[in-house]
């Protein structure tokens, strides 16, 4: 189970990067750079997905070393990318951020000592 957890995180943090280094695009149904509430992010929306995706992978390869941090680089990863979401939000992060909430509580319940 380790290594699937380690591996998991690892893809969603390329995820994330692989979203938004990617050129917006008339035929995507949305722009990951826009909010709806802020309007265009351009850079700063593609700063902060770098940056989870980052968290996300330096957290799992943390995890698969059993790393005593790894809990706390993925909550930072988890906040980044939650925060990301909700600033850009469109029903089709629903699932993101569920598995980002999902993430954090793994990592909160693992920094409580419930391992």
């Amino acid at each position: 189970m380790r290594w699937q957890f380690g591996l998991f995180l690892v893809a969603h943090g390329l995820i994330h990067v692989a979203i938004w280094l990617t050129p917006a695009s008339s035929d995507a149904p949305f722009d990951v750079r826009h909010s709806p509430l802020l309007g265009d992010l351009g850079a700063l929306a593609t700063a902060w997905g770098l940056l989870a995706g980052a968290g996300f992978v330096l957290s799992g390869i943390a995890y698969l070393l059993d790393a005593a941090w790894w809990p706390a680089a993925l909550v930072v990863a988890s906040g980044v990318s939650l925060v990301l979401l909700l600033a850009t939000f469109t029903t089709w992060w629903l699932l993101a951020l569920v598995i980002d909430v999902a993430l954090a509580v793994v990592a909160l319940r693992a920094l409580g000592g419930s391992r």
